[in-house]
């Protein structure tokens, strides 16, 4: 893995860290927040991984800046885009798990996926509950 790759990767674990904040800040319910900000720890846990590698390959860590933005729209448009990022990032990560030389990276980046996974399924739960009546719920 190539140093702009692992760059993208840490950016994009922060990045995602951040939207999970904002998607908090918007939740209405105690556990919906509660649930987005564990995720945001664990997309920081992640960029954390990943720089540990990245320190190990270049001598140095990555701390990218992530620019403050607001995702326009409401609350279901910040999950839907949250959730397009983070399948976006599984997809390229998983990659990774087939061709990895480093054991240990690989398995790192095995967990990253999982974590990833269980990320977009409780997102999907959370937008498709949106959609249920609340008579239903």
């Amino acid at each position: 893995m190539n140093r702009e790759q692992l760059q993208s990767y840490i950016y994009t674990e922060k990045l995602l860290a951040q939207l999970y904040r904002q998607a908090a800040a918007r939740a209405t319910m105690q556990d919906e927040r509660q649930v987005l900000l564990s995720f945001a720890q664990n997309a920081e846990q992640n960029a954390n991984y990943l720089n540990y590698f990245y320190r190990q390959e270049f001598g140095t860590g990555f701390d990218p800046m992530i620019p403050e933005g607001n995702i326009q729209g409401t609350y279901r448009d910040l999950l839907n885009e949250i959730q397009k990022q983070e399948l976006s990032s599984y997809l390229e990560l998983r990659k990774l798990t087939y061709n990895q030389g480093d054991i240990e990276l690989r398995e790192t980046i095995r967990a990253i996926t999982d974590d990833k996974l269980a990320h977009i399924l409780t997102l999907l739960a959370i937008v498709t509950d949106m959609n249920t009546p609340e008579s239903e719920r």
